[in-house]
């Protein structure tokens, strides 16, 4: 008789283990500021551009604010994109710059460099996040530190599930 009733709890942890483990199936969401691919995974070649956006000889437009130099980008379609590139009155090949975005779109974003040559470079710690001040642009609030490895023409390319987009600037 014990056997039958081992039967069911049996039956019943089974079936709350594999909803469980369903559950954790479906990926990181924004809100926990996970990235789904392991570090140094991500775009290894030139990401496709965007009709109607900058280039090196049209920059987008770049100007500073109390915080840094802000930029406003170009997005796919419809939409708005501005990075906030902090503490710089320049931006500098081989510094670190903390960096803030707004821009919308589903899931976790990626930023990849494209700088002389296709060189192809990615951004580090990029997370949801907004600054420590206030910086008033529409869009979900992320950060991320951008490093240019040389001086040139960089187009920094961003992409969240549903949204893409780029900033053209001139890197000293």
């Amino acid at each position: 008789m014990r056997a039958h009733a081992t039967f069911p709890l049996r039956y019943a942890v089974a079936i709350l283990a594999t909803l469980t483990l369903g559950a954790c199936a479906e990926g990181p969401s924004v809100a926990s500021g996970t990235d789904p691919a392991p570090v140094g995974t991500g775009v290894a070649t030139t990401p496709p551009p965007i009709p109607g956006a900058r280039s090196c000889e049209n920059l987008s437009p770049i100007h500073p604010v109390a915080h840094g130099l802000e930029a406003q980008g170009k997005m796919r379609g419809a939409g708005s994109l501005f990075a906030l590139f902090t503490d710089v009155d320049a931006l500098s090949a081989g510094t670190p710059i903390t960096t803030y975005w707004r821009l919308g779109g589903a899931r976790a974003l990626r930023v990849t460099l494209v700088g002389p040559g296709d060189r192809v470079a990615h951004a580090t710690s990029v997370h949801p996040g907004v600054p420590p001040f206030t910086w008033d642009q529409p869009g979900e609030p992320w950060s991320s530190v951008v490093t240019f490895p040389q001086p040139g023409c960089w187009r920094v390319y961003v992409a969240r599930a549903g949204a893409d987009g780029d900033v053209w600037v001139r890197v000293t």
